[in-house]
């Protein structure tokens, strides 16, 4: 009888660590979907004044604005685009770290098509910056590249 309620009391230790590792990995969870990841809107830190702030730095000419904004607005309705899609992948991928209790092929492939997305972004976001720097005359153009490259070393 001894040995039973030993085996009992090993049972009722385990049963208590497992709830306990469950209810961290719930927490874990809510804590990087909720805390880390902020909002779907959280990664559009480019909008309308981002633009107008960046044509103060370059002070712009209205012939300067003029050339920059006749491609102004397929970038936007791609970059809209690309954004509402980059948005349902992190929603996607915010719903599958609550429900998912260990990784697996179906997170994996959420990851990967969020990154196929965010390199969509980054290309659509380059090929925009070499647009304006085809426009613009030699001193805005380098002051272009210093602002371009100060913003790939300041991480988001």
């Amino acid at each position: 009888m001894g040995e039973n309620k030993v085996r009992a009391k090993r049972i009722g230790t385990l049963a208590i660590w497992v709830v306990l590792l469950v209810v961290v990995c719930v927490g874990v969870s809510y804590f990087v979907t909720g805390v880390m990841v902020k909002s779907e809107t959280s990664w559009e830190h480019d909008q309308a004044h981002g633009h107008d702030w960046l044509h103060q730095q370059l002070e712009l000419t209205a012939e300067e604005i003029s050339a920059v904004d006749a491609f102004e607005p397929d970038y936007r309705r791609d970059r809209a685009k690309l954004l509402k899609e980059f948005n349902r992948q992190i929603a996607e991928l915010r719903g599958l770290l609550v429900e998912k209790e260990r990784y697996t092929a179906e997170v994996d492939a959420a990851i990967h098509e969020l990154h196929e997305v965010h390199g969509s972004l980054q290309e659509l976001s380059i090929r925009h910056y070499y647009d304006m720097i085809s426009v613009l005359p030699p001193k805005k153009k380098e002051m272009l590249r210093k602002l371009a490259l100060e913003a790939l070393i300041e991480p988001e």
